[in-house]
């Protein structure tokens, strides 16, 4: 009998029609998919990339190569094969993805995809490139092999194991992410993942140089704020743009008491701990142009991620 019938007959389906695995033991497999992509000038391109494999793949982070503003003008949208698009809006720069820490875009949780399924890649010329780019990512993650009627196995993942594990090499005063923890969801309640995107302003460089972007919070739900994406673009006749910004809640709470460059320092860093914004408050975010050179007007979308939680 076919092997492969055997393994679809071994899954069955939820109430909601979700594949849903025996118990017993998982063991990960490392694998990464290397999707390399060349842009024409003026051109907006489609590239995917299909996932191989015996059994489900786990995306777990996301590399680039193009660091922090090396590259400017060509927006990137990436398409999960869950049909999510990680980035909302109209995609973002691709020299503000990726660029924090080893250049990775972290998946928290992360995402099982099945073979045969596809990642899309969208990458778009905005500003008229001189000659053709160059542009890789690096999916990492691993395959997942699922065993029946076994007992987990003692081996387990390292993000898995308590923060605090008694022993002499350890700092209990570490934040939890640095060994791949994120926070728990409280008993009694559910969390869903969720990004508000807000209106995208126009900030003109003859003035005013300041404006103010506004997020509502939908009523019956609290928002736990885990990372924030900076959406930046200036007309081609802008050479050079500073966005400083100032985040705050309706109820009062501020990130920094002054102005900084969002970007730089929060532009899609994981968060040690989440923001809680109560259900129907907002966040305002304060934005101010400096070191700016050129004519024209820059453009700004903020995005916040994080889940929805409210009581089961």
């Amino acid at each position: 009998m076919d092997l492969e019938l055997i393994r679809q007959a071994d899954q069955v389906l939820s109430k909601c029609g979700r594949p849903t695995f025996p118990g017993g033991s998982v063991v990960p497999l490392q694998k990464s998919f290397l999707m390399p992509m060349v842009l024409q000038p003026n051109q907006s391109t489609v590239f995917t990339k299909e996932i191989t494999g015996e059994t489900i793949w786990a995306l777990r982070a996301i590399s680039s190569d193009q660091t922090s503003a090396v590259t400017t003008g060509v927006r990137i949208q990436i398409q999960l094969p869950n049909g999510r698009f990680l980035i909302g809006g109209n995609g973002q720069d691709v020299g503000q993805f990726a660029w924090f820490g080893s250049w990775r875009y972290l998946m928290d949780p992360e995402v099982d995809c099945q073979p045969g399924s596809k990642i899309q890649v969208t990458l778009s010329d905005t500003v008229g490139l001189q000659a053709a780019l160059a542009v890789n990512l690096l999916f990492e993650g691993a395959y997942k092999f699922f065993f029946r009627n076994g007992k987990p196995s003692p081996l387990k993942l390292a993000s898995k194991q308590p923060r605090y594990l008694g022993v002499v090499n350890e700092n209990i005063l570490a934040p939890c992410y640095t060994r791949g923890m994120g926070p728990a969801t409280p008993p009694g309640f559910t969390d869903d993942l969720f990004t508000y995107a807000s209106p995208v302003v126009a900030i003109p460089l003859a003035g005013p140089l300041t404006s103010t972007v506004k997020i509502p919070i939908d009523a019956g739900i609290d928002f736990h704020c885990r990372k924030i994406h900076m959406d930046i673009s200036g007309t081609a006749l802008v050479t050079a743009a500073t966005v400083l910004g100032r985040v705050r809640s309706g109820a009062g709470y501020a990130l920094s008491d002054d102005f900084i460059d969002l970007a730089r320092y929060l532009g899609g860093a994981e968060w040690a701990h989440d923001w809680k914004v109560r259900s129907e408050d907002a966040v305002f975010v304060d934005l101010q142009l400096a070191d700016f050179t050129g004519t024209g007007t820059v453009s700004v979308q903020i995005f916040l991620e994080g889940v929805k939680r409210r009581r089961v």
